[in-house]
């Protein structure tokens, strides 16, 4: 009789112990954690001037936008770099000097980290 239920609670035990684990599972989830630090974009003016510098522009701020809303980019950053490209390149493109615009955008992401 002794042997029956030791193996009768080592068997209930056991499924007790699978029935955990299943319950378990079903809490977790596949997704990653959002990170608190995830910032914002802006919304900005639309870009005037000649195609050569509104294109460049647009696609370092289609690049920053994403990574402030990604969190791989500071609000605080993203939003110094915002400044830098309204005092710079986005009023010397929509004052039609494309190369000067070219070559301040140019120094506004090297001097944030970007190529």
């Amino acid at each position: 009789m002794r042997r029956t239920s030791f193996v009768s609670g080592c068997a209930a035990f056991t499924g007790l112990l699978l029935l955990a684990a299943c319950a378990g599972d079903n809490l977790s989830s596949s997704a990653p954690p959002v990170m608190a630090s995830v910032g914002n974009a802006v919304s900005r003016p639309a870009l005037t001037g000649p195609p050569g510098c509104t294109k460049a522009i647009a696609d370092y701020e289609t690049i920053i936008d994403r990574d402030v809303t990604t969190g791989y980019l500071s609000q605080s950053v993203y939003d110094r770099i915002n400044q830098d490209l309204t005092a710079g390149p986005r009023a010397a493109c929509a004052a039609g000097r494309e190369s000067d615009a070219r070559a301040q955008l140019a120094r506004v992401k090297n001097s944030h980290g970007y190529r």
